[in-house]
């Protein structure tokens, strides 16, 4: 018995990773009435001899849309413009990885068609203080892109973001010799359109892998408690603490510290606007549900 890690499944068979080289396995019988279905990233015990997956071990986390296992590391990817960045999508994002023990970091790309530094620093600025490493890329020139390979983590990474940011171009330029598809701007809705059809985890010959995915819900947030969502955003940490009411999630609560330090300037007005916005989505979505 050998352990491997699932890299792409294959219309019922699963490509598994072990000792250097990719075996492609069918799961044991048991599986589909014990109702498991592994997953790309999932770290599994197969007998080779038979090429049979025996069992899954305990995930770290899973997602849903995709359908993925064990990520460790999720780089949060805009563009300056082309299209415009949507920060909410960004906070969102922030929130899904945190929510599943998830090292959250935002890449800005595209910089080279800012009008002028100031543009990408108010982005910057956003984000400054929320405990995500940022990172300022072109893939057009390349730059920042050694800085960003360099700081990449250890274990299983993914890209996610708005179609058209410049993922797969991302990828391309990390690692030349994955030559991800690389799709286009719609000249009528001004976004992207999607390149990436299938999950797949890359192992990388740095020893890093990247789930390349079709796209990276953030739909975990909406299932979370209002009074939760505060918890992710460590701006808001030295502040929550002057809070008159120990249970205040910032929102219509009298002498709150957090709602202080935005009207000092001391947290970003918008992404503090972002925030109040998650708490609305979420309260009406449980509104809906009941």
């Amino acid at each position: 018995m050998e352990r491997g890690i699932i890299v792409r499944g294959v219309g019922g068979f699963y490509d598994v990773y072990l000792n250097g080289n990719v075996l492609r396995c069918i799961p044991r019988g048991k599986f589909r009435k014990e109702g498991i279905t592994p997953v790309v990233g999932d770290v599994v015990e197969v007998n080779t001899r038979d090429a049979v997956i025996e069992s899954v071990l305990p995930r770290k986390n899973q997602f849903k849309r995709p359908c993925v296992a064990n990520i460790d590391n999720l780089g949060i990817v805009m563009s300056v413009k082309h299209p415009d960045p949507d920060l909410l999508l960004v906070d969102k994002l922030i929130l899904a990885a945190r929510v599943n023990s998830v090292k959250p970091f935002v890449v800005i790309n595209k910089i080279d068609l800012a009008e002028c530094e100031s543009e990408v620093k108010a982005i910057e600025e956003e984000y400054r203080l929320s405990g995500c490493p940022i990172f300022c890329i072109s893939c057009k020139d390349g730059t920042g892109i050694e800085e960003l390979k360099q700081g990449l983590y250890s274990g299983i990474t993914t890209f996610a973001g708005q179609s058209g940011v410049g993922k797969s171009s991302l990828i391309n330029q990390l690692y030349p010799h994955v030559s991800r598809e690389v799709g286009d701007i719609s000249n009528k809705t001004k976004r992207g359109k999607h390149t990436t059809r299938s999950v797949e985890l890359l192992i990388l010959p740095d020893g890093k892998m990247l789930v390349d995915t079709p796209g990276f819900s953030a739909l975990d947030v909406d299932l979370m408690q209002p009074e939760e969502v505060q918890l992710y955003y460590d701006e808001f940490i030295p502040y929550a603490e002057r809070c008159r009411f120990p249970k205040c999630i910032h929102y219509r609560e009298p002498h709150c510290g957090v709602k202080e330090a935005v009207q000092r300037g001391e947290i970003p007005g918008q992404r503090y606007e972002r925030y109040i916005r998650i708490i609305e989505d979420i309260n009406e979505k449980r509104r809906e549900r009941w």
